[in-house]
């Protein structure tokens, strides 16, 4: 009996039966839809989580988003996973990882895109919603992004010092913090020290520079790294785009 048919018949059945990506998650059409929409010369980035639907739901947007001819790289909350998109020009972030991270809004604010994430069900959310971010910026002109607030602070306290800088006016204070956050679209910066008098003023950019000892950069609440040198601080009104799809 002839059977050379055989196989290739059974290849495009097991082809034909592909489960559709649409299917794996009801969102995933629609912010595939939306992220296309964002433009096709660049990329998407897609953030996700470590568990198993997690990369399952990003596989099934990747398989979309191809069928639109839009290209897109998977980033995960590793350390270093951002370096992915490195010299690459992202047209959108999608967030899969979850309303509880806060990671996916850091980094589409820190790339200036539009953020897109699943709509909650009976949500009463606007089409688009801009937030106002703190920029970062060292002395090498790398930039960052926090969210709510950052904090200057010794690894030890009462040591070192912190000249502040704001309008063109320096102000050194000894063994102090600087704590920032955001206030009607500008910088609200306290200072305290062992021997300094609490102060309050508001900018929309300020200068920290340390010196003596080493400090630590804390942003939204997660300690960064130990910090010496000079950071700029800059209000950016509505540098956050959320889009709900």
């Amino acid at each position: 009996m002839d059977t050379t048919a055989d196989a290739p018949q059974s290849a495009r059945s097991r082809r034909s039966t592909r489960p559709d990506p649409a299917k794996v998650w009801a969102p995933l059409a629609g912010l595939a839809d939306a992220a296309a929409q964002s433009g096709t010369s660049g990329a998407v980035a897609i953030t996700r989580g470590f568990d198993r639907n997690s990369r399952l739901r990003a596989k099934a947007l990747r398989d979309l988003l191809e069928e639109r001819n839009v290209a897109a790289i998977e980033i995960t909350p590793a350390v270093g996973s951002e370096r992915l998109l490195a010299d690459t020009e992202i047209t959108s972030v999608v967030n899969l990882i979850g309303p509880g991270s806060w990671a996916p809004h850091r980094l589409a604010a820190k790339l200036r895109t539009p953020l897109l994430a699943p709509r909650a069900e009976e949500s009463s959310e606007q089409d688009e919603v801009a937030r106002d971010v703190i920029g970062v910026t060292g002395a090498e002109g790398v930039r960052d992004v926090a969210l709510s607030h950052v904090a200057v602070r010794p690894e030890s306290d009462g040591e070192g010092s912190l000249i502040v800088t704001a309008d063109g006016e320096p102000l050194s204070v000894p063994g102090g913090a600087a704590a920032i956050t955001l206030r009607e679209q500008r910088l609200e910066i306290q200072l305290a020290g062992p021997d300094f008098a609490e102060q309050t003023f508001t900018a929309t950019e300020v200068r920290v520079e340390t010196a003596d000892a080493p400090h630590r950069l804390v942003r939204d609440e997660l300690p960064i790294a130990e910090f010496e040198g000079a950071l700029t601080f800059t209000a950016e009104p509505r540098g956050l785009v959320v889009r709900p799809v």
